[in-house]
């Protein structure tokens, strides 16, 4: 009781800790746990999956494509940031947005446009002759998943620049005789390693929960992985077994990512935590070789070059071509796909998705900001630990977990895809408004408390407008991303429910190519529309420009947390 004699109701604090740590019971604790329940209530599940053909064969050939992704996507991103903070490159700024185009096409598109480019009967086959027969197979996988892994790294690797660069150290190494290699290796990299470890960690987990580019490229050489086999057992299968394996499934993809995810967030969450918080952006050497930053750029341009312009060009001529192995010439460009992709149900799957993503993205805002002030208060930490091993749930775990937990009610509707965006990507909007609130200054925000603001007036008047990079940056992010999802949407939808991504892949696996790259490229411009002109208004803002964080770059930084 107050000394007015009145009690006091619940503060504003306690209200939004409580919705939060509800929407976390409801959206991870329940699924999570009703996946294991199902699991162990069929006592011959496991022996049965033991024993199922392929099962082996397929979790290894999982583990070794993270594995290979990770070896080889690390080193060539680490290096990109490197080269493009130390070397002349010229049009520096350009470069360092143009290599994250990748992260900006759906993988599903980038996968498919593979085929059109490089595959037999292709662009580059009916125009120059050269064709490359592997495509199709673990190897077309391999790369393709290097190609989208690499700019994930360059972006947290070219953040953990930004905040553990020491320009004093590379002076002082540079003044005493060390050359650019010498202080990139003695004082640089070693002070890069939490991020590029947390890089490395980050792909290995993002590959094995990939479905897009395997469903791709790999179903049609039989290359199966664990996430495909799920799909194949929910989409596809009608044993009675099919559901009871692909539960297992679900379950296995946790435990392989939590045994990794686990102690490399206890070896590598303090000292990524103890970047400076000074820097806004890497230090570029001035010094720096000219030739060096030509022979950089040339890279980077033939890199862009086979792995995303020729792809593109060759799924834009595709989705214009009147037929397959017709030469792609003027003369037989028609819309005649493009009529027939944009029909009533491909228009209302668009309004289905941008329903969907500006919803999610907008629950997902509020949600991530809640949890980054909570983190703040006693108890609050493992309220963002918890939100924050959301992201590292395979979208197929997530998917089964929602179903079995909730489709009872909600099965084949839009609003289970919305539960399943919110769960999955809750740390996207979580990290951006977190990262701001730690290089605010706290003073601010006491004085305005001390002179009498209550939380919301302190937090409107003092917080919100430095805030508003950082929250426009996680609404853009997940907005993004839930534009593109396919993993997820494709296990959930039903009659009615479909978003623009599980028509493009029905249309892939139905054979249409005119029809399915006109779809890729309706889906790409969805995407790459509102991404720019977010962007424009991100810059107007005056977000850290790119190379810095920019909004791709927050795609891949905030997903190493």
């Amino acid at each position: 009781m107050s000394r007015t004699g009145r009690r006091r109701g619940p503060s504003v604090p306690g209200l939004i800790a409580a919705l939060v740590v509800a929407a976390v019971l409801a959206l991870v604790v329940v699924p999570l746990a009703r996946l294991v329940q199902t699991v162990a209530e069929g006592p011959d599940t496991v022996a049965g999956l033991a024993g199922s053909p392929g099962l082996g064969a397929t979790v290894l050939r999982t583990l070794l494509l993270a594995v290979g992704v990770t070896l080889v996507a690390v080193p060539l991103g680490t290096a990109c940031a490197l080269a493009l903070a130390h070397t002349a490159v010229p049009a520096r700024r350009f470069w360092q947005v143009a290599v994250l185009l990748p992260l900006l096409v759906p993988q599903f598109v980038l996968g498919y446009s593979w085929t059109q480019a490089y595959a037999r009967a292709g662009f580059t086959d009916q125009l120059l002759g050269v064709h490359w027969p592997a495509v199709l197979g673990v190897a077309g996988v391999l790369v393709v998943l290097v190609v989208t892994a690499v700019p994930i790294v360059y972006a947290v690797t070219a953040a953990g620049l930004a905040a553990r660069a020491e320009p004093e150290m590379a002076r002082a190494a540079r003044a005493s005789g060390a050359g650019e290699l010498a202080t990139l290796r003695t004082v640089t990299v070693p002070l890069l390693r939490p991020s590029i470890a947390a890089a490395a960690v980050l792909v290995f987990v993002v590959t094995l929960e990939s479905f897009a580019v395997p469903q791709v490229l790999g179903a049609p050489a039989s290359f199966t992985t664990v996430t495909t086999r799920i799909y194949s057992d929910l989409a596809l299968g009608s044993a009675p077994g099919s559901f009871t394996e692909a539960v297992a499934l679900a379950l296995l993809l946790v435990v392989i990512a939590a045994a990794v995810v686990a102690p490399a967030d206890v070896v590598l969450a303090p000292r990524l935590r103890a970047a400076r918080q000074g820097h806004t952006s890497p230090v570029a050497s001035a010094e720096g070789s000219r030739a060096a930053g030509r022979v950089v750029a040339g890279v980077l341009a033939l890199w862009l070059l086979f792995t995303a312009v020729v792809p593109l060009l060759a799924l834009g001529a595709a989705s214009v071509t009147r037929a397959v192995g017709v030469p792609p010439t003027p003369s037989n460009w028609t819309l005649d796909h493009f009529r027939a992709a944009a029909g009533p149900d491909t228009l209302a799957a668009i309004g289905r998705s941008v329903l969907l993503g500006v919803t999610a993205a907008t629950l997902l805002t509020l949600l991530g900001g809640a949890v980054a002030v909570l983190e703040r208060r006693r108890g609050g930490r493992l309220l963002g630990t918890v939100v924050t091993l959301t992201l590292v749930l395979p979208g197929s775990t997530v998917a089964v977990a929602l179903l079995i937990a909730y489709g009872r009610w909600l099965g084949g509707t839009l609003a289970i895809i919305l539960l399943a965006y919110v769960t999955k990507l809750w740390a996207y909007a979580h990290r951006p408004v977190s990262g701001a609130l730690d290089r605010m200054p706290v003073y601010e925000l006491r004085a305005a408390r001390v002179s009498g603001s209550g939380p919301l007036t302190a937090a409107r008047t003092v917080a919100l407008r430095p805030l508003a990079p950082a929250l426009l940056t996680a609404w853009l992010v997940c907005l993004l991303t839930c534009l593109h999802e396919l993993t997820m949407s494709s296990l959930l939808y039903g009659p009615g429910s479909q978003t623009v991504a599980v028509v493009v892949l029905n249309a892939q696996e139905l054979g249409g190519i005119g029809v399915t790259s006109a779809l890729s490229v309706l889906l790409t411009l969805l995407v790459l529309v509102p991404g720019l002109l977010v962007w424009l208004l991100a810059r107007h803002l005056r977000m850290p420009s790119a190379g810095a964080p920019t909004p791709a770059d927050a795609v891949g930084a905030h997903r190493a947390r």
